[in-house]
């Protein structure tokens, strides 16, 4: 059946909360990541299957497309680092690293899912971060990696129109494993929750739902576009 939307990232507080969503509405995800034990807890949650992958080998992602590539009505790119130091003190490998997680790795998977999400008509999600329009100290390696992933958006909504529909998340800081170091610690919590004008971090609730639509049937006239979850913080200015 038709129905597959391949998750990568798929253990993650993001991609799980997509996984769920879809499942709900009738489609079969499968959630890829490298963690086989979080795979399989994660996948008796809700029924689905899943796949053991580290996206810095593109052999595993070619395996596991072309496994799926005939039902494959989706894909969403959830993988992400977070590596936040200022310039003065990076090297060349903390540049390169973050553009093979986030950039790379989400460019081989469409490569090769494209037949299959090209004769199915199918919709690709990729996520981004609030800090490429916002523009955050020490945020030079991710927001290199992840503006990349923004113009990539762009270009293969373009490239790929009107079969495929590309969009993308750019979220704010969302309670997640990378995140523990920020959020664990109350008062650094408590700060970070304050800049926002809706004043909380992001949790998984608050990305089920849109990105389980823009990957669904539903979505059959928004390609292209850049969708902010960010508690308005990319935009609104509500103190003096």
């Amino acid at each position: 059946m038709k129905n597959k939307i391949l998750i990568f990232g798929g253990t993650g507080t993001i991609g799980f909360s997509i996984a769920r969503s879809i499942k709900e509405s009738g489609y079969d995800p499968v959630i890829i990541s490298r963690s086989k034990e979080d795979l399989i807890n994660k996948s008796e949650e809700i029924n689905c299957s899943y796949e053991v992958c580290d996206i810095l080998e593109s052999s595993q992602i070619e395996e596991i497309s072309n496994k799926y590539h005939e039902d494959i009505v989706g894909l969403a790119y959830c993988v992400g680092s977070i590596n936040l130091r200022p310039l003065k003190i990076t090297k060349d490998e903390d540049f390169i690293e973050s553009f093979k997680i986030n950039t790379i790795g989400a460019i081989n998977a469409v490569k090769f899912n494209l037949s299959g999400l090209t004769s199915n008509n199918g919709s690709i999600l990729f996520f981004s971060t609030i800090a490429v329009q916002q523009g955050f100290t020490n945020h030079s390696v991710v927001s290199s990696s992840k503006g990349a992933i923004e113009g990539l958006t762009l270009s293969l909504a373009a490239e790929f129109a009107p079969k495929i529909r590309v969009n993308c998340i750019a979220p704010s800081l969302t309670d997640s494993k990378m995140s523990q170091k920020m959020v664990s610690n109350e008062t650094i919590r408590k700060a970070i929750e304050n800049m926002h004008p809706i004043p909380k971090i992001g949790n998984s609730e608050d990305f089920g739902d849109l990105g389980g639509f823009l990957l669904s049937e539903k979505n059959n006239w928004i390609t292209g576009q850049i969708f902010h979850i960010d508690g308005g913080r990319s935009t609104l200015r509500i103190k003096a």
